[in-house]
């Protein structure tokens, strides 16, 4: 790996042709309130994205399974442990 990556969420999801972007986000400092900003963007192939979402149901089925998710929230002041990177990805 070369680099982090850090967003706080994704703004915004287009889709053209095979290709899906996420327009990645970061809270910002406003008027009293934070604001969204664009920070960058991730696009994938369609495939790409399909398992990446696969991936990414398979993540959230184990943080229930653990607790740390109660329909699709997590718990208030509750550290998630780091999960154990497999080689292909699996959890």
């Amino acid at each position: 790996m070369k680099s982090d990556l850090f967003a706080d969420g994704i703004g915004a999801v287009h889709i053209t042709g095979n290709l899906v972007r996420f327009d990645l986000m970061s809270l910002q400092p406003g008027d009293g309130q934070e604001r969204q900003e664009i920070t960058q963007r991730l696009v994938m192939p369609l495939e790409g994205f399909v398992n990446a979402f696969n991936l990414q149901e398979q993540v959230i089925r184990q943080l229930t399974k653990n607790g740390l998710l109660v329909d699709g929230r997590v718990f208030p002041n509750t550290s998630v442990p780091v999960m154990k990177e497999e080689a292909q990805g699996d959890i």
